[in-house]
């Protein structure tokens, strides 16, 4: 009996080759995919919003690190759902750019985003645990 790969060749789908499809994969009909011109306009303004983003973020991290006091209250009004004063405990560090918050039971999401001044182009999400 023949080994399966040597059945008929009527269907409609290709040949079968038993070590690869190799005259498919070097077919002069392959097209590849045309990419459009770079333009690092966009790019670059991302980057630099990012670097704004970055440094409020650190600036936060920073007062969280540094901070015990400051670190409890905020940590005890997240799991209050007290959401005004731990967005006034963060606007009070003296970032730019204030990040939306949300609470689990392990810990803070914090969600910083350029906004409407960069284009919506970057985000930059911190979670941090607690427990």
């Amino acid at each position: 009996m023949n080994p399966p790969y040597y059945f008929s060749y009527s269907h409609s789908y290709p040949p079968f080759h038993p070590y690869g499809n190799f005259f498919y994969a070097y077919s002069p009909n392959y097209t590849c995919r045309q990419y459009p011109e770079v333009d690092p306009g966009m790019f670059m303004s991302s980057a630099k919003a990012m670097a704004i983003l970055m440094k409020d973020a650190s600036h936060l991290l920073a007062k969280m690190a540094e901070s015990k006091k400051f670190s409890f209250d905020l940590m005890t009004a997240a799991q209050q759902s007290n959401m005004a004063k731990v967005k006034q405990m963060i606007q009070s560090t003296g970032i730019k750019m204030i990040p939306k918050v949300t609470y689990t039971p392990d810990g803070l999401n914090l969600h910083f985003d350029s906004g409407k001044d960069y284009n919506d182009c970057c985000n930059l999400i911190l979670t941090l645990r607690w427990s």
